[in-house]
């Protein structure tokens, strides 16, 4: 994606009221890369419309690099948080820079709610994207022809979203794996403190888990029973009289509030847990099944690899 040889720019679009941590993340990613890279292969620069201070999320005023339009960036990524002025999103001068950079071939990119400038502007449209969970339901309605993912980041062709936080962390690692190769992007990785690298098959947390519980306490009830029974499965009948309901009024309560049956919640639940163990603790593989009650090797590795794309042993050794 980055064919350019030499040093390249990466350029940070700020929008008033961006998450401070997703550019910091994304940042110190690209600064450790270079550190390890044979000779300093990202330049990066921030701009803001007027080229002025931006407040952050936090309410931290951060002096943009550059004016939109004053640079010419090889990548470029939209930094939003969940409360940006709708103005901005609209805004002539915005759009144009990014259809120009569009236009040119310059891989385009959201952070958080940075997808949703990208979406306004047209730059979406026919894409896959990521965005924070919280801002979702807002964009699907805003945009009902574009898919969203609950991946952590997706990648599709020349555009690269991710849902923010740590998550920026995971993305700028990809593109430096892509770039530069494994063994800088492993290096970066351990230099930051990431425990494991996660890749597009990861999904949020809080999109599937979190926010399902805060709309339904019967739903939360029903995932906090799952959580507790991991290592042996409970029956969706079993389940059904732990909270109260019938199977029928499960299922519905399940695909409401999360598009998933409740069978396919837990066995993804489980799924989630083992890849941890894999990638977090040195248990055989076996045994890993077992603690999130798959009954054999086979079956586990099976369902694996539907559910990652790769096989539990590959991934335990996979750099990235």
């Amino acid at each position: 994606m980055l064919e350019q040889q030499g040093e390249i720019e990466i350029g940070f679009l700020l929008i008033q009221g961006f998450p401070l941590v997703c550019l910091s993340s994304a940042l110190d990613a690209l600064r450790h890369a270079n550190g390890y890279a044979e000779s300093a292969r990202y330049r990066y620069r921030t701009y803001a419309l007027g080229g002025g201070l931006v407040k952050a999320s936090n309410r931290l005023d951060i002096q943009a690099g550059a004016d939109i339009g004053d640079g010419d960036p090889a990548m470029l990524f939209v930094c939003a948080g969940s409360e940006f002025p709708s103005g901005e999103a609209h805004h002539p001068k915005i759009q144009a820079w990014l259809r120009r950079m569009a236009s040119r071939g310059v891989p385009l990119g959201g952070i958080s709610a940075g997808s949703h400038i990208l979406a306004k502007a047209g730059l979406l449209d026919g894409y896959r994207c990521a965005l924070h969970w919280y801002d979702a339901g807002v964009f699907r309605e805003t945009f009902p022809d574009i898919e969203v993912t609950d991946q952590l980041f997706c990648i599709d062709r020349d555009r690269l979203t991710c849902s923010g936080g740590a998550a920026a962390i995971d993305m700028m690692l990809r593109i430096i794996d892509d770039d530069l190769g494994g063994r800088i992007a492993s290096k970066t990785a351990e230099m930051m403190q990431v425990e494991r690298v996660r890749s597009t098959v990861d999904r949020q947390a809080s999109a599937s888990l979190y926010k399902a519980k805060a709309r339904s306490a019967p739903l939360a009830r029903a995932i906090e029973t799952m959580e507790a029974n991991l290592d042996q499965p409970v029956s969706m009948i079993e389940l059904s009289r732990t909270i109260g309901l019938t199977r029928r009024q499960l299922h519905r309560l399940f695909r409401q509030y999360t598009g998933d049956t409740p069978t396919d919640f837990y066995r993804d639940m489980r799924l989630r847990h083992a890849r941890a163990l894999l990638h977090g603790t040195p248990a055989k593989i076996i045994d890993v099944a077992a603690a999130t009650g798959f009954g054999s090797h086979s079956h586990f590795t099976k369902v694996y690899r539907e559910r990652f794309g790769i096989s539990p042993l590959k991934d335990r050794h996979s750099d990235l």
